[in-house]
């Protein structure tokens, strides 16, 4: 689950300083959570690829 840094704060995942946003488990998560050290960063879903391809240029009649 990636989290926010709300607070200095150090521990198996490194050093975090507020602000910093870095993903952790979700248990691990909750604890930060609870403890009001992180709060959770939603993740907006990337634009699914197109599937139109692209037009293809015509070969010239005069080669």
């Amino acid at each position: 689950m990636k989290v926010r840094a709300l607070a200095s704060i150090s521990g198996p995942m490194g050093r975090k300083v507020a602000g910093d946003e870095f993903v952790v488990s979700a248990g691990d998560a909750q604890s930060l959570i609870d403890r009001k050290l992180v709060e959770p960063v939603v993740v907006e879903p990337t634009p699914a690829a197109t599937t139109e391809k692209p037009a293809k240029a015509k070969a010239s009649a005069e080669e």
